[in-house]
């Protein structure tokens, strides 16, 4: 690749970005002021609007596209980050406290809310399976009415924080027993 080619922009193939969000995502997760990204290999706002973030933090020119000097920027700084992961962090997916995902939501903390409640639906025949499509469909809101119902919540369908507390809870819960098995 030559020196002035851009490894990925809106008009590349979506495995490079996908690769650049996987990039984003885990430097965001390193709790770092970049906005976190679904890698879905779409170059869309949420991508650029990412990208614009990590500039902002380096240095460089806003321009909200993936210029080599941004590329190489963000590798050198996705290594920086997987080379210093010693210890578990907690997950804050929620803005505040005072967040209700509901339906129609999109984003990561919906994708994180799915993956929960696919691996209780693994466990749980009345909690059913959803896909980790990251938007809070009409599957979210059935298996978080089930699981509201049978945690003893009030069955909104809708996520608050005591329905997330709950889950998460009882998640983390059923994946240290797997760690002991």
């Amino acid at each position: 690749m030559a020196n002035e080619a851009i490894p990925v922009s809106p008009q590349s193939h979506e495995a490079n970005v996908a690769e650049l969000q996987r990039y984003l995502r885990e430097i965001s997760m390193s709790g770092a002021n970049v906005r976190p990204v679904i890698p879905d290999g779409l170059y869309n706002e949420q991508t650029a609007a990412a990208v614009a973030d990590f500039q902002r933090m380096k240095g460089l020119p806003e321009t909200g596209e993936t210029d080599r000097v941004t590329w190489d920027a963000i590798l050198d700084t996705y290594y920086d980050v997987i080379s210093n992961l010693s210890e578990q962090i907690g997950v804050k997916p929620l803005p505040s406290v005072k967040t209700v995902l509901a339906p129609g939501d999109r984003g990561t903390s919906i994708v994180i809310l799915q993956a929960m409640l696919n691996t209780l639906a693994g466990l749980f025949m009345n909690i059913p399976p959803n896909s980790l499509s990251g938007v809070y469909d009409s599957d979210t809101v059935k298996a978080i009415t089930e699981f509201q119902t049978v945690s003893g919540l009030t069955p909104t369908g809708e996520t608050d924080i005591r329905t997330w507390n709950a889950l998460a809870g009882l998640f983390d819960a059923i994946s240290a027993l797997e760690g002991e098995l």
